[in-house]
């Protein structure tokens, strides 16, 4: 579980950079680098597990509240701090924090299909977000990324830096193409009906 939530954790990490350049300055995460050396260490095998509260503590206490962009650094921290736990004695993480991977996404997509959501309601876009191209490529990621690292002890360099990259995924901020709402059924067969007359 160290490894998932390490890769997830440093693909989304340039998040926080860009918390801390809008927020002037205010904000940063100084411990960020060494926690995700840390869980690196660990998945990778040449580290045992560890203490991690204090570094723990530092970053979810850092966490900025009034920033506008303070959901993108929670859910950054929360990765981190879920790998950090996979990587110390203190215990097993729970698996179901992996969907703070996806919040980011997941925000700026809803942020991207507001007019959807206006006309259609939030029920229906958190049902026809899954079959969006970019949710459902993050999603299949995260199964992929789950299920390879799962099967091993530990993960290479190589291959940590692979998914890392792989992970950049996760990250929303390049342009995504605004899809064509799906029309629901009962508004098509009004329409089919409308025709039909």
């Amino acid at each position: 579980m160290a490894a998932t939530f390490g890769v997830c954790g440093r693909a989304l990490a340039p998040l926080l950079e860009k918390v801390e350049q809008r927020s002037g300055g205010k904000w940063r995460a100084p411990d960020l680098p060494l926690a995700l050396a840390l869980i690196e260490g660990f998945a990778s095998g040449s580290d045992a597990p560890g203490d991690h509260r204090g570094i723990r503590e530092r970053l979810m206490g850092e966490i900025p509240d009034e920033h506008p962009w303070s959901t993108y650094a929670q859910d950054v921290l929360i990765c981190v701090d879920t790998g950090l736990v996979a990587a110390s004695v203190e215990g097993r993480p729970k698996p179901i924090v992996i969907q703070y991977a996806l919040e980011p996404l997941a925000a700026f997509m809803q942020n991207r299909d507001a007019d959807m959501i206006r006309v259609y309601g939030m029920n229906h876009w958190s049902i026809q977000i899954t079959e969006d191209p970019v949710m459902a490529n993050a999603l299949e990621f995260l199964r992929n990324l789950i299920g390879e690292v799962s099967q091993a002890a530990s993960v290479d360099s190589a291959t940590y830096s692979r998914l890392v990259g792989d992970a950049g995924i996760l990250r929303p901020g390049t342009q995504v193409p605004r899809r064509e709402p799906r029309m629901p059924p009962t508004e098509f067969l009004g329409q089919v009906r409308k025709t039909q007359n």
